[in-house]
């Protein structure tokens, strides 16, 4: 008999390496073999590969199997197929209780297929233990032998404990007693030490189905290929591409119909030609008359929008640190995504109803806009084919965080491609994406982050306004100066000052804490990824949705939350579209109104601000396993903790 599993299940549960409970109570059995189908075609191998490489190479607990930066030594593949063996290969008597081990499923085939007690023939059961080590060895228990009456009489004895450090192998001959410790024969015997071992990283032994046993590793990219996302990502101007279109610079249909050499605006104005003119033309009473007499004479050329983009971004590609290719890959998916799929925004929503005669739900969905407004929100959209791609390369055990393991490549006999295997699935599902605005959180960067009005301190040609003391008065005076600036110039500071966030949550900069980008970077990604959770959970409670059915993907840079649905088989196709058409008053409210309780305060508000009660989700639906998050910069610090952060929804009630 076969187990019917659908590919998001056997990406997270069914990897090789993996140990499961078969149906029907056929046992325990782990993962040895996926078949799979060559998805090279539909991806960009090479840009995958970056990514899992270096993620492999700067994991702190070391790598195995992650050498070759070469997209032909890898197999993307589509899993199609699970074969398995049983798994641990230690059983029990279930009349007598003899411990039986054999080497390997194939010796339970030789010697004992029908899976009987040598001793009283009674029936055998698999022990539920295993051995793990921090290295990703994985091991079964090694029955013992008695020095004076073998190993006929060989039982475990658990002591009736839970811990599995009290568990003994015990001669069960009346008068006997020999006895010896389990883990004093569950040795790894390699050399690995995890960077956080304590002096005692010794294999230990747990119920297989622990989640300590297997932690898969993985990323989530938005599958772009057909879009040109190859071609503009090797193409020295596609990121100059992406940021014009982010910036408002170009209004072309496409990203790939960009052209930096576009007329945009007007330059500068030589300030020594402005003084010259009002002091020599005639009826010329002010600077401003100057320089509107010079754009009547023609000085005041237009500018390029790659020569615009110039003086606003100030990073650069070294061969440290690709700051500008970072930057623009992520705006680059981003503007791609609104180009190339099937997008519907509120006015578009608003329009079908109208259109079909629904004039009741239109009328609703017109007030949207004023509710999104309120809660700094710059756009909402419903899509209807959200490109999705998981990408599974390796797993650890022991340890999920990266001090505690090392991780480990699949094997390259585990699949049946040529080379190491990388899992894929790609998929196109339902998802709502929330922009915020940007001016917004320029706002709230100002009150929160005081270096940011630094001009010393600031990259670029921008800074935000102080605000030493937030209130209606301050605030608006600090908008107002926000306001003043362009849309670029906008956008421009936020580019300048975020670093990269990596899928660990980990803040990719050598910089300390006091380092206004690392500063800039922390509030925007914990603000962006915190109203994620709480939209994420809050879909789920209004709306029936199973929460571990939904995902996130984000766009930092562009300050863009995606919620998504990750399992095609039990989500109801338009469930996204009915929760915008019919529901997002109701979501927002209930985010902004309960996604601050928690039933751990005031111990978590102390904390972090975060935890299972309030804002953790399934690690399926975190990409960033729940790092990286706090409900004090969204909703902002409670007087029971050291921190002082104004919260984004905070802030924007005080107007």
């Amino acid at each position: 008999m076969s187990m019917q599993r659908s590919r998001q299940q056997v990406l997270f549960q069914f990897l090789p390496g993996n140990t499961f409970d078969y149906s029907n109570q056929r046992g325990i059995w782990q993962v040895s073999y996926l078949r799979t189908k060559d998805k090279s075609g539909a991806i960009d191998t090479q840009y995958v590969l970056d990514r899992v490489v270096a993620r492999a190479q700067n994991w702190d607990g070391g790598h195995q199997g992650f050498n070759s930066r070469n997209s032909e030594h890898y197999h993307f593949g589509e899993p199609e197929g699970v074969l398995a063996r049983p798994f641990p290969t230690t059983f029990f008597c279930q009349n007598c209780q003899k411990a039986h081990g054999y080497y390997s499923p194939d010796d339970v085939s030789d010697e004992n297929p029908e899976l009987l007690c040598s001793r009283c023939g009674g029936d055998l059961k698999q022990y539920q233990f295993v051995s793990v080590h921090s290295c990703g060895e994985l091991r079964r228990l090694y029955p013992q032998t008695c020095p004076t009456h073998g190993d006929q009489y060989i039982v475990l004895d658990t002591r009736d404990s839970q811990r599995a450090q009290n568990f003994h192998w015990r001669c069960n001959v009346d008068g006997c007693g020999w006895e010896t410790r389990v883990v004093n024969y569950q040795n790894c015997g390699c050399d690995y030490d995890p960077p956080e071992d304590d002096g005692d990283d010794k294999m230990y032994t747990t119920v297989h189905r622990a989640g300590s046993t297997y932690y898969p590793h993985y990323l989530t990219t938005v599958n772009l290929h057909s879009a040109g996302i190859g071609h503009l990502r090797n193409n020295e101007d596609g990121a100059q591409k992406a940021f014009a279109r982010l910036f408002g610079l170009s209004n072309s249909p496409s990203v790939q119909a960009v052209s930096l050499d576009e007329q945009v605006g007007e330059g500068d104005l030589n300030d020594d030609r402005v003084v010259e003119v009002f002091q020599t033309e005639d009826g010329i009473s002010s600077l401003d008359e100057a320089r509107e007499w010079l754009r009547r004479q023609g000085e005041a050329t237009s500018q390029s929008v790659g020569r615009r983009l110039d003086e606003l971004i100030d990073l650069v590609n070294t061969t440290d640190e690709q700051e500008l290719t970072a930057a623009g890959d992520e705006v680059l998916q981003y503007v791609l995504s609104l180009d190339d799929l099937t997008t519907r925004t509120l006015a578009d929503l608003e329009r079908r109803a109208r259109d079909r005669g629904f004039s009741q739900k239109a009328d609703r969905i017109d007030t949207y806009h004023d509710v999104i407004d309120e809660l700094g929100i710059d756009a909402v959209r419903v899509v209807e084919d959200f490109p999705v791609q998981t990408f599974v390369y390796g797993y650890t055990r022991g340890g999920r965080e990266e001090g505690q393991a090392r991780i480990n490549a699949f094997s390259r006999n585990a699949s049946d491609g040529d080379g190491t295997p990388i899992f894929v699935d790609t998929s196109e599902t339902e998802a709502v994406q929330f922009d915020l605005n940007i001016s917004e959180v320029l706002l709230w960067l100002a009150v929160n982050v005081p270096a940011a009005s630094d001009e010393n301190a600031t990259r670029g040609p921008v800074s935000l306004p102080e605000v030493h003391d937030p209130n209606p008065d301050t605030l608006d005076r600090a908008r107002r100066e926000i306001d003043d600036l362009t849309e670029p110039e906008q956008w421009a500071f936020l580019i300048n000052h975020l670093d990269p966030v990596d899928d660990y949550g980990r803040f990719i900069t050598d910089m300390d804490d006091d380092d206004l980008e690392c500063q800039v970077t922390e509030h925007v990604f914990k603000l962006l990824h915190t109203f994620s959770h709480v939209v994420l959970k809050q879909a789920s409670t209004i709306s029936g949705f199973d929460r571990t059915n939904l995902s996130e993907f984000l766009f930092p840079r562009a300050l863009s939350v995606v919620i998504y649905a990750n399992n095609r088989e039990e989500f109801n196709i338009g469930g996204m579209n009915t929760m915008v058409e019919q529901q997002l008053d109701n979501l927002l409210g209930q985010a902004e109104t309960h996604g601050n309780e928690c039933v751990y305060d005031p111990v978590c508000s102390q904390r972090d601000g975060a935890c299972l009660s309030c804002l953790h989700v399934s690690e399926i639906s975190c990409s960033y396993f729940n790092q990286v998050l706090s409900r004090d910069y969204l909703y902002g610090s409670r007087p029971n903790t050291d921190r002082e952060i104004n919260g984004y929804w905070e802030l924007l009630n005080l107007n």
